[in-house]
C-alpha cells in the first residue's frame, strides 16, 4: 500500500530566478528561504515519487490541442525547454526520472475513477518545475516526478470541484501502489498575478497590443512561431519587467498585478481546509480577482483534496510585484502517524504572511 509523506505547495513565478535581483532584498530572501524550507519538507520525506500538479506554459500543449488533464508517461522529463534557457539563466537541461510503471498506475487508476486524462510521452518543463526545484535544492538522487497537468491558461477550463476531485482520485491511486511506495504531493503556480501571455478576458480577441498578439500566436499555433521569432521569451521577460515597473497589464492599461487582498482570502480557507468554499471557487471570480495566471490555483485545490482537505501551514506570503505574482508557501505537515498512516499539522492561516 503506497504511503503519503509529504504536501507541499508554492508558487513559480520565473522572475524568481530569471531577474531576482529585482525584488525588494527582504522579499527575495524570505521567499528563497521559504523555498528552500520546503526543499527540505521534502528531504525529510524521503519519498520514492512526487505526484506534481502543474500547469502547461505552452511548453508542451497549445490551443489546437489543450488537455483539461494530461499524464505524462516516458522514462525522463527535461527542463528547461529550450525558449526558458535564457529567461531563467538555466544554462544545462536536467533529466528527471518519470518513473512509467508508476505513472501507468495512475492513469489506469484515475481513469477507472471517471477521469479521461490525456496521455503524453515525454515533455519539457519549464519554470512549473524548474524555478521551485532550483531554490529548494533538494537532495533527492533516486526521486521520481509524474506530472499531471491540468490546464489553466486556455478555457473552457475544468470546474474548481472537478479539481479537488482529481487530487481526491489522485490520493486514492497512490495510496494503491504496491511495496509501501512512498509519495509525496507538490503543486506549483499561482496565486493572484496577470502575466503577459495573452487572455481574451482581460487582454481582448483580437488583442490590439502587439506582444500579446504574437503571444496569442503562440499559444495557438506552438513551436512553429518561435522560428520566426527565437528571442521570443527574452521579449517576454522585458515586457514582464516593463509590466512590473508600471504595474499594468496589458501595459498601457491601469490593472494592477497583484491581489494581496483576495491572495490572503484564498490562503486562509486553504489553510483551514475550508473544501466547500474551494470547491465552489468560480472561474468568473477567479479570473476577475486572481487574474488569468490565478487559474493556477487549480493546482492548489486539487493539492488540497490529495492530501484530504487537511489544515496547512503557511510559511510565508509575499505580494512581489518586480515579478508580478502573489508569492505562496504552504507545508501541510504530514507526519508519519494517525489515520491512514497520517496527521496534519494546523495553521491559522496567517503565519509568515508579510
Amino acid at each position: 500500500m503506497g504511503k503519503i509523506v509529504a504536501g507541499v505547495g508554492l508558487s513559480h513565478a520565473p522572475g524568481a530566478i530569471g531577474f531576482p535581483e529585482t525584488a525588494p532584498p527582504h522579499q527575495r530572501e524570505s521567499t528563497e528561504k521559504a523555498t528552500r524550507d520546503l526543499g527540505i519538507t521534502l528531504e525529510e520525506a524521503k519519498p520514492d515519487v512526487i505526484f506534481a500538479f502543474l500547469d502547461d506554459h505552452f511548453e508542451n500543449f497549445y490551443r489546437n490541442h489543450m488537455p483539461t488533464i494530461a499524464v505524462s508517461i516516458a522514462d525522463y522529463h527535461e527542463g528547461p525547454a529550450d525558449q526558458w534557457m535564457e529567461p531563467l539563466h538555466i544554462h544545462k537541461k536536467t533529466k528527471f526520472p518519470g518513473n512509467p510503471k508508476v505513472a501507468e498506475h495512475l492513469i489506469n487508476s484515475l481513469v477507472d475513477q471517471g477521469f479521461d486524462v490525456s496521455r503524453t510521452g515525454s515533455v519539457e518543463y519549464g519554470n512549473n518545475l524548474l524555478m521551485p526545484w532550483v531554490l529548494m535544492k533538494t537532495d533527492l538522487p533516486n526521486v521520481s516526478i509524474v506530472p499531471i497537468f491540468l490546464n489553466v491558461f486556455t478555457p473552457p477550463l475544468m470546474r474548481y470541484s472537478r479539481a479537488y476531485a482529481l487530487g481526491e482520485a489522485c490520493r486514492k491511486a497512490a495510496e494503491s501502489l504496491p511495496d509501501s511506495t512512498r509519495v509525496a504531493f507538490l503543486c506549483t503556480g499561482g496565486l493572484s498575478h496577470w502575466p503577459p501571455y495573452w487572455s481574451p478576458t482581460q487582454a481582448g480577441d483580437p488583442p490590439s497590443d502587439p506582444f500579446l498578439a504574437l503571444m496569442k500566436r503562440y499559444q495557438t499555433e506552438g513551436k512553429s512561431v518561435l522560428k520566426e521569432h527565437p528571442d521570443l521569451f527574452e521579449k517576454f521577460d522585458d515586457y514582464e519587467i516593463e509590466m512590473a515597473k508600471k504595474n499594468e497589464y496589458p501595459l498601457n492599461s491601469k490593472h494592477p498585478l497583484v491581489n494581496n487582498e483576495w491572495d490572503l482570502k484564498f490562503l486562509d480557507y486553504f489553510c483551514k481546509g475550508d473544501t466547500a468554499w474551494l470547491k465552489s471557487l468560480t472561474y468568473e471570480e477567479v479570473e476577475e480577482e486572481a487574474g488569468h495566471g490565478g487559474h493556477e490555483v487549480l493546482n492548489w485545490v486539487a493539492l488540497s483534496g490529495a492530501m484530504g482537505g487537511s489544515r496547512a501551514k503557511l510559511l510565508l506570503y509575499e505580494p512581489v510585484i518586480e515579478w508580478i505574482c502573489g508569492m505562496s508557501y504552504v507545508d501541510f505537515e504530514v507526519l508519519e502517524k494517525g489515520v491512514n498512516g497520517h496527521t496534519n499539522g494546523a495553521t491559522n492561516g496567517t503565519n509568515g504572511v508579510h
